[in-house]
């Protein structure tokens, strides 16, 4: 969560406040004082591909060309279950919660966080002009829910479509600055701070909350990328 000032007039670039902050990354960390710990003690991320996301030893090859299978032997992975959500809390229904990539759920929970930490009910955002301005990518869990399309779930357009990661965000905080999901590869959240930080300059947005998210849940673009090398 951040904010600025808008001096009419005034070509210098103005002073950009960060007042709120969460994160869930890789390393057993849940909230930003767990990623100082990870980062003052020199810990790393990095975890073998774990079990309750999808089989290694059913994909894994040293051989990265050959069709079906991948070569990396792990990454960087949250420790937390991704598919525990508490929709109650943010009004989604069970048929809603199905359908919702979980990189949605996620980015949901971290800024309702990050307003905590910022110290900003959330009844006082209802109709500011604060912006969501996401670093996106593609849905892991879209091509689980397509596998069959006889079983999609009903909510599957909107549950994971890139523009809804920073769309859902601006609807369940009725917010009403600008709402949108950038994906520029690698460097997404940080274009997506660019455009917060240019949003906050030109006075378009009051305040903004600024995001990422990528989650790594089938085998699929493993094999993918692995390929390509």
């Amino acid at each position: 969560m951040a904010n600025g000032t808008h001096r009419e007039g005034s070509h210098a670039p103005q002073p950009i406040a960060i007042i709120g902050y969460a994160c869930r990354l890789s390393g057993q960390v849940a909230s930003p004082g767990d990623l100082w710990e990870l980062c003052t003690r020199g810990r790393s991320g990095w975890a073998p591909i774990p079990k309750d996301r999808f089989s290694h030893g059913a994909y894994h090859h040293p051989n990265p060309s050959k069709p079906g299978t991948f070569n990396p032997a792990g990454g960087y992975f949250l420790d937390e279950d991704v598919s525990r959500f508490d929709a109650p809390f943010f009004n989604v229904t069970v048929q809603e919660a199905v359908s919702m990539d979980p990189q949605q759920r996620l980015l949901l929970e971290t800024s309702y966080e990050a307003l905590e930490s910022a110290g900003i009910p959330k009844e006082s955002l209802s109709g500011r002009n604060v912006g969501v301005f996401v670093g996106g990518n593609f849905s892991d869990y879209e091509l689980n829910n397509l596998r069959d399309i006889e079983t999609a779930p009903p909510f599957q357009a909107t549950g994971n479509a890139a523009a809804l990661q920073s769309n859902r965000i601006s609807y369940y905080f009725d917010l009403s600055g600008p709402s949108f999901t950038v994906d520029t590869a690698c460097s997404s959240s940080l274009v997506a701070l660019h455009y917060a930080v240019q949003s906050l300059r030109s006075g378009e947005s009051s305040e903004a909350l600024v995001g990422g998210c990528r989650l790594n849940i089938l085998p699929d673009y493993f094999v993918s990328m692995s390929m390509s090398q």
